[in-house]
């Protein structure tokens, strides 16, 4: 049943708090900072240029709050929650670490989760709002011709995890893997966007390019490190094998869902005599199903989708691109509060070890590091539009595993 007083954009019934309850260990309470690091005042890469190489704590720029089935790679196979509420704010990043986000800077949004979500939130900076990110290239808001904004419904699900690069810790979800946004088009209409992220890092790092974008290979995992560890490697390796750069690779893993169930509903109230209008168009690929439903009493659409054991993600090809040393020291410098000059740190850290490396041509200015750096995923034409009625399945020429567009109202 559709409550009367319904939003513009919720999850049908108690199919998501239901799940975020089956998710949480009985015996949780509230994040545990320390998933951060011992020390809560360390800060993510920027502390192997403050307490030493040799003295990492902060093995995850987002460490999970509950973490996957295996302890020394929680972040595999984490558990997903699910949050409903409205935008505060929405802005672009400006400043990443871009060696782990191989989708560029991010689309930033604080969300205000409804009652049944609020557990959610967790800032000890009295925040109300949790925090999200999505990287640009793999979000597809100008494709669907939807650009979320303040005063939005949103519906996120993703993982959940402590921002380890900004003590104190504060709960994020990134990045989500499902969004969708609503807003009034006018006093009788609502539009919404949905879209399931395909891909994410795993914060597990490989010095084999090739390993990185194996999506199926699981023994890939076998001598994965964490980002600081892998950094470490990676500058000795270029260093003592003379190379021209240093470089790490995320290991990206596809991302995959059970069911998505939510409402797309025209404004209250509901005008004296009034019936419902609506049409949507859904494309997804082949293993995801897509059921769309309008629901005359209430004035909303609902949506259904499942995916199944016959999905296969796209392949992913390989790319990367500089990191200027510039760059990567502002970047270091907003972190840590203060400025540095990160491959001169370099230089001085190895130093300690007894290791001259000032002539390296890794380390010198023009050699900057290379990072991951995929090229935007594209959607197929035509995915801002929302009529006519359509649900196209098998569209396996395009990476999304789904994404649509929904348009009700009052006539």
């Amino acid at each position: 049943m559709v409550p009367a007083d319904r939003p513009l954009l919720s999850f049908t019934g108690t199919s998501a708090t239901d799940a975020n309850k089956a998710a949480l260990p009985k015996a949780f309470t509230r994040p545990d900072e320390h998933n951060c690091a011992a020390d809560t005042t360390r800060i993510y890469l920027g502390e192997l240029f403050v307490n030493g190489l040799d003295n990492p704590e902060v093995s995850w720029h987002w460490a999970p709050i509950v973490s996957g089935a295996q302890p020394a790679q929680p972040t595999l196979g984490q558990p997903e929650f699910s949050v409903a509420g409205t935008l505060r704010g929405v802005d672009d990043s400006g400043d990443d670490v871009l060696a782990d986000h191989p989708f560029g800077l991010d689309v930033d949004a604080d969300l205000e989760p409804d009652p049944g979500y609020a557990f959610i939130q967790f800032d000890t900076r009295t925040s109300t709002t949790l925090h999200t990110e999505v990287e640009t290239r793999i979000f597809p808001r100008t494709a669907l011709g939807y650009a979320p904004a303040a005063n939005d419904r949103a519906l996120m699900r993703g993982v959940w995890v402590l921002d380890c690069g900004h003590p104190p810790y504060g709960a994020e979800m990134h990045p989500p893997t499902f969004t969708a946004y609503s807003r009034a088009a006018d006093a009788k209409t609502t539009i919404a966007a949905a879209a399931v992220m395909p891909y994410r890092s795993t914060l597990l790092f490989t010095q084999d390019a090739g390993a990185a974008v194996a999506l199926d290979n699981t023994a890939r995992y076998g001598t994965a490190k964490p980002f600081a560890l892998a950094m470490v490697d990676a500058v000795q390796n270029a260093v003592l094998l003379n190379q021209d750069h240093i470089t790490t690779h995320a290991m990206m893993t596809a991302n995959r869902f059970d069911k998505l169930d939510f409402l797309v509903c025209a404004p209250l109230p509901k005008p004296a005599g009034a019936s419902v209008d609506a049409s949507w168009r859904f494309t997804a690929r082949t293993g995801v199903k897509v059921i769309a439903t309008k629901l005359d009493a209430s004035g909303c659409v609902r949506v259904e989708a499942s995916m199944d054991a016959t999905y296969k993600p796209m392949a992913l090809t390989y790319a990367d691109a500089p990191w200027s040393w510039q760059a990567l020291s502002d970047s270091a410098s907003s972190q840590l509060g203060q400025s540095i000059d990160v491959r001169q740190a370099i230089i001085d850290a190895l130093k300690t070890r007894g290791l001259d490396a000032s002539s390296a041509p890794s380390l010198q200015i023009d050699h900057p590091p290379r990072v991951d750096a995929y090229a935007a995923l594209q959607t197929r034409p035509g995915a801002d539009q929302d009529s006519p009625v359509q649900i196209v399945t098998g569209a396996d020429d395009q990476p999304y595993p789904l994404y649509g567009r929904v348009r009700v109202s009052w006539k």
